[in-house]
């Protein structure tokens, strides 16, 4: 009874860090950096002394995220900004997969020898732990890869990315962009993007005389008139589209990770209620430990879409022309993008395959 007490111990102490640091990935405070990205042309004048010298990846006020950039020297922005995100997720990732090792394993422990009313729980079990252990290898790789990666775009070895990260990795919080979601964007913002500049050129227009009205989610399809010639109006309405779409990503993963945080608070709160249960011997360990192993599941959920949302912040970001093509950031159709998909979808199955 002792070493099951301290083993829950740990087990609960490790999880109270990482539930606690990840929380929801919507802030409700906007750094000055962030209300300018998303505000007119004359009102973003007002703010443009403070935030010109910040690139746009500083709205994640995240001390490794800069340090990366500094280091790769502004090559592939985005790539550094989505590989660093997806190694904080497959870091919190694996923790909660250790962890449910470690659950599954007590509770093989626990019913051996035992005559239990299901013949094959055993087996469930020994299959359980069967997946999770491939699945820690897989991650344990895909960190490695990540690793590889970003040494590579910050000319280092990975030994010394491992040691400028190590204070990162161990802070269980994922990146969160310092702004809350907006519903909507100014026409204005297409005069940051490089290619609406480009064409403006081309074409003698002027990118700072955007129509008026704004770009929301749902509207790219509306039809808008843009003063020139035809081609930068094509351009312009492309932007816009692309730039709606970003957004509404950006709307869904934010709704995507408020539903999986409130499963979390919800699981969590069922979990402490468990332990009341197994203190007073209305419930077994055996119980206990699947009820901890739901929870888990709930916070590797949790992980994958704050993950996602960040990286939809990317996508945004690099849509209204900070620094990074949405193309680049959203299609990675790149070779080297395919050998490291970023984040993936949790499956709910992954406890019982």
């Amino acid at each position: 009874m002792k070493r099951s007490r301290i083993l829950m111990a740990a087990m609960c102490g490790a999880l109270a860090i990482a539930c606690a640091s990840t929380s929801i990935a919507m802030v409700h405070s906007t750094s000055v950096l962030a209300a300018g990205m998303f505000v007119d042309h004359k009102a973003r004048a007002q703010t443009q002394t403070q935030a010109s010298a910040q690139p746009w990846w500083a709205g994640f006020e995240d001390i490794a995220m800069n340090r990366l950039m500094a280091a790769s020297q502004g090559a592939t922005e985005s790539g550094v900004a989505a590989a660093y995100i997806a190694l904080k997720v497959k870091t919190l990732e694996l923790l909660y997969l250790e962890n449910t090792h470690a659950a599954v394993v007590r509770q093989s422990a626990l019913i051996q020898g035992s005559t239990l009313p299901h013949d094959d729980f055993a087996k469930q079990l020994a299959a359980r732990q069967a997946s999770a252990e491939t699945t820690i290898g897989k991650l344990k790789a895909q960190r490695a890869n990540y690793i590889t990666y970003l040494a590579a775009q910050c000319h280092m070895s990975e030994a010394s990315m491992n040691e400028m990260l190590a204070d990162a990795l161990h802070d269980k919080a994922l990146p969160r962009f310092a702004a809350e979601v907006p519903r909507e964007l100014p026409m204005s913002v297409l005069a940051n993007r490089n290619d609406i500049n480009l064409a403006a050129a081309l074409y003698g227009a002027d990118p700072a005389a955007m129509p008026a009205g704004v770009i929301d989610a749902t509207d790219e399809a509306q039809d808008i008139e843009v003063p020139g010639e035809p081609p930068y109006a094509h351009a312009v309405v492309q932007a816009r589209e692309q730039v709606a779409g970003a957004l509404h990503r950006l709307r869904m993963q934010s709704d995507i990770a408020n539903t999986a945080y409130a499963r979390v608070m919800n699981a969590r709160a069922g979990f402490e209620a468990s332990k009341q249960h197994r203190d007073r011997g209305d419930i077994s360990e055996v119980q206990l430990m699947e009820d901890f192993q739901g929870l888990l599941l709930d916070l590797h959920v949790l992980a994958a879409a704050n993950g996602e949302l960040a990286l939809a912040w990317v996508v945004l970001m690099g849509s209204i022309g900070n620094g990074a093509s949405i193309d680049a950031v959203a299609g990675a159709r790149s070779a080297q993008a395919e050998q490291l998909p970023f984040l993936h979808k949790v499956s709910r199955k992954l406890r019982n395959p």
